[in-house]
């Protein structure tokens, strides 16, 4: 039987946990294709590993999943005051925020 501190290094995968660190070092499905939102739709609300994310797709198709908050201001990329889904942008901030291939670990801000 496992201690309890043992059952806690090995269950808690927020960030900057041991097993949560682990965990991000591979690919982890999150949703089926069939799941995700059309072209240029509503995002996707997604919590993986303890973290609030954001799924999407650009005009071109290609899936973005990011933070779901501007990581300029803290304002939500999902959506406005009133809860409404709304694209991958920052209203506050007032830039787009764009897909990367998955080869590329920089995120592009584009102003609107």
């Amino acid at each position: 039987m496992l201690s309890h501190e043992d059952n806690e290094l090995l269950t808690r995968v927020g960030p900057a946990t041991p097993m949560g660190n682990l965990l991000r070092c591979f690919w982890l499905p999150f949703a089926h294709a069939s799941e995700l939102p059309s072209v240029d739709g509503d995002p996707l609300r997604v919590r993986l590993l303890g973290e609030d994310l954001v799924a999407f797709r650009d005009t071109t198709g290609r899936v973005g999943l990011l933070a779901a908050n501007c990581p300029h201001r803290g304002a939500s990329l999902f959506s406005d005051a009133t809860g409404k889904p709304a694209s991958a942008a920052c209203t506050t901030a007032g830039s787009s925020i764009l897909p990367v291939p998955v080869s590329d670990s920089a995120v592009h801000c584009v102003a609107t």
